[in-house]
């Protein structure tokens, strides 16, 4: 098969651990991973990871985090065994603050919230390398439905709400909870919905004094707006090295870019992006990863896939660190 990555040849095991520079033990664990894993999957496997034990629940914070598992409304929680190991801790921080400004409950200690809170920045700083390094295994197994997920994963870590939760909003500055159902509820769901109004409207709907208005467009003028195009060029023929026999070799051309007009800054740092190219399979067809800052005019692939005539591929295209960004198109060969 043709390779899936433009920017860089198939990792090896090794390479990929000196690249995010974990213990072999981590490798192991993150290697067991099964195929087209789900997003609990992706985030359990990576609070497994032996960089994680360290992380050790204290006995100030456990009412905490059995809280956190019993009576909030995070989506996987930690069944048939008592919430006691470092990985519960990990599995069970990121979740709640993916739940998306609804804030710590009221189960700690001024003192043991302090510690938690300065500990919570190491947390990530690991959970961010384990979900890249999984993307790299995933990758490295041209998993493509799982590299997809890692990625989702990933991203919604970074963000700090689930992608596709309808929680986007919240990451504008200025958007809490509250005040995102108030734009829901006036039909405003998404942050391009949200670019499109006057700044007045923005006032209106929130209840909020100028010049609010005008400092979240501001902020909204840096938020990616991908755009996507793929179009299927010729067949060239049987491709006699091909892991599925008989599959065609095809030409395609890739156009990605942003529609803002200038080069998208989120908090005065320009994202990187990835595309994926899954097969119907959920094979890895292709990948590409790259800063905003690249796409400047658009930027044109022509590349070389292996596939089935008649077979339908998924093309996603998205930001790294930010919801709400995923552009998607659907490839027939």
């Amino acid at each position: 098969m043709e390779p899936p990555s433009t920017s860089a040849d198939t990792l090896t095991l090794h390479e990929i651990q000196l690249r995010h520079k974990l213990s072999p033990a981590t490798i192991r664990t993150l290697s067991s991973i099964p195929s087209k894993p789900d997003r609990r999957t992706v985030l359990e496997t990576a609070c497994h990871a032996t960089e994680t034990r360290s992380f050790s629940i204290k006995q100030v914070e456990r009412a905490f985090f059995r809280h956190i598992n019993e009576n909030t409304q995070i989506p996987y929680l930690v069944r048939r065994e008592a919430v006691t190991q470092p990985w519960h801790k990990v599995f069970l921080l990121v979740q709640v603050d993916l739940l998306g400004s609804t804030g710590w409950p009221n189960r700690l200690t001024a003192s043991a919230r302090k510690e938690l809170l300065q500990e919570r920045g190491r947390i990530y700083a690991v959970v961010d390398r384990v979900l890249r390094c999984i993307v790299d295994i995933l990758g490295q197994r041209l998993d493509g439905r799982g590299v997809g997920v890692a990625l989702d994963v990933l991203r919604s870590v970074r963000a700090g709400v689930w992608d596709g939760r309808g929680m986007e909003l919240v990451q504008v500055d200025g958007i809490g909870r509250v005040k995102m159902e108030r734009l829901v509820a006036a039909g405003v769901r998404t942050v391009r919905q949200l670019s499109n109004l006057e700044f007045y409207h923005i006032e209106r709907l929130l209840t909020r004094n100028p010049p609010f208005g005008q400092t979240v467009l501001r902020q909204l003028a840096g938020f990616p707006l991908l755009r996507l195009k793929v179009d299927v060029v010729r067949m060239l023929g049987a491709a006699a090295d091909d892991q599925t026999e008989g599959s065609p070799l095809w030409i395609a051309r890739i156009v990605i870019g942003y529609e803002n007009e200038d080069p998208p800054q989120w908090r005065k740092r320009y994202p990187w992006t990835t595309l994926v190219v899954e097969g119907q399979d959920g094979r890895l067809v292709w990948f590409w990863r790259g800063s905003v800052r690249r796409l400047e005019g658009g930027k044109e692939m022509v590349v070389r896939w292996a596939g089935r005539r008649g077979e339908k591929l998924n093309a996603t295209f998205a930001c790294e660190e930010l919801v709400g960004t995923s552009v998607s198109q659907e490839v027939l060969l």
